[in-house]
């Protein structure tokens, strides 16, 4: 079982990594600019690594899938 159901501490941090994601991906619009996409792009896989670190077994069920 994932740390993320055992342990309090690693659930809240990375619930605010994912909160802060939402809250990114949330302000990209239609008029959003290529950078603006980019700088969302590139964090969120920054917040990723971060998540993997934490909790490696909550990173493989997020991480994006390749088809």
């Amino acid at each position: 079982m994932s740390r993320y159901h055992q342990d309090q501490f690693v659930r809240e941090a990375i619930d605010l990594i994912l909160k802060r994601n939402a809250k990114r991906q949330a302000n990209l619009g239609t008029e959003s600019t290529d950078p603006e996409r980019e700088f969302a792009r590139v964090t969120w896989n920054e917040d990723l690594k971060l998540i993997s670190v934490i909790d490696p077994e909550f990173w493989s069920v997020i991480q994006e899938q390749e088809d």
